[in-house]
Parts: structure tokens; sequence; C-alpha cells
């Protein structure tokens, strides 16, 4: 039996973002203030490299130390604030500016040379005309051309989910402002009088 399902927009993002947010406001009493101190941190993203931006996050002790070998700087995993994820966190503005500082040395090339087969977490930040020319996107055929009746040839993202056995497609494609009010005001109940008086006040209109 089919059921209507409803999905309120701002409780859902609430609940979304708040999951980790609460932080010390998940325990009544509260332990702490709301907001994921990490995640707030004004250091905490993506860093300048030489020619754009870079995401890199070596998190984990064996992150920390990996990374350091590889940018040849063994002092930096000696140092007493980075030694371990703790001591890290304890001087995570410092942590995170360090970062900042190595990234800028490298392109995003360079970088992705370095760390592509490494653990750390890396990746370059994609500028949005970086999408239209993605080697992801491009082999999975995302952007799609259409012809459009009244405007022409346009770009339009896939449809990302699949299904074992029914690809989602577009059956309809962006529809002129007024095209279908009349219809969707008689399927409302509207009667043909009232939805006259509607297009003559302006209420409404056709395409």
């Amino acid at each position: 039996m089919g059921q209507a399902v409803e999905v309120p927009m701002f409780e859902t993002l609430v609940s979304f973002v708040m999951v980790e947010h609460l932080y010390g406001e998940t325990f009544r009493p509260a332990l702490e203030t709301a907001g994921y101190k990490r995640v707030l941190n004004k250091e905490r993203r993506p860093y300048p490299s030489k020619d754009g931006y870079f995401a890199l996050l070596p998190y984990t002790d064996g992150h920390w130390k990996e990374f350091c070998g590889l940018i040849g700087r063994p002092e930096l995993a000696a140092d007493p604030r980075f030694t371990s994820l703790a001591n890290r966190l304890k001087n995570v503005e410092h942590y995170y500016s360090t970062l900042a500082e190595i990234c800028a040395t490298r392109t995003n090339a360079e970088w992705v040379a370095l760390l592509g087969k490494s653990n750390v977490p890396h990746g370059p930040v994609n500028t949005l005309d970086d999408l239209f020319v993605d080697p992801q996107l491009e082999a999975t055929g995302f952007w799609k051309e259409v012809d459009h009746p009244t405007e022409g040839r346009l770009r339009m993202p896939d449809i990302p989910p699949r299904f074992s056995k029914t690809r989602p497609e577009v059956t309809r494609l962006q529809p002129r402002l007024g095209e279908h009010s009349v219809e969707i005001l008689r399927e409302a109940g509207f009667t043909e009088g009232e939805i006259d008086a509607m297009l003559q006040t302006g209420a409404t209109k056709t395409a």
C-alpha cells in the first residue's frame, strides 16, 4: 500500500547538522557549549597551494608520521605538540596553521603526485569550471545536452542514483513560466470560470 512521504526541509537540515554540532549540549545538563570545535576552528579549511586550494588533513598518528616523512620534515613528527592525536588537538590552531604553511610550498599536481599512494587524506579543491572536465564525470557521462523546444541547446547534470533494473531518466524538460498553470488549477479543483478570472487579473498566466 502506498503512503505519503513528507520531508520537512528545516527539520531535516537541523537534524543533519546537529548530529555533530550538539557537542556539549548533547548531555543534560550540558558539559560544553554547542558547536563541534574542530570543525568551527577558523584554520580548518582547504589551504592555498601554489596554484589553487588543496584539502589536506593527516588525521591519525600514522597519517602524521607518514606525511612528515614524505615532505622530509622528521622534526615535525618529533615535535611534542604534534606527537599524538591528543597533543595535536590541544594545539589544533598551530597544527592547522603549520599545515597551511606546508601546503603553500607545492602546486596541487605536486601534492597529488606526492600523496597519491599514501594513506593521508587529501585532494585538490575543484572550481565550478573544473567540474565540466572532471575525469570521473566525463567517464560516467554525467553532463547531458538536450534540445529544449523554446530555449535551444541546454546542458544539465545527470541523475546520480543508479537502480538495478530501472535507469532514471529525464522525461520532461523545464517548463516555461505558466506552461502548466491551467492544468494544475484544474487538478486542484478550480472551475473554468475561476481560472479565467485568475488569468484576466494576472493572478496566474499561461506560457
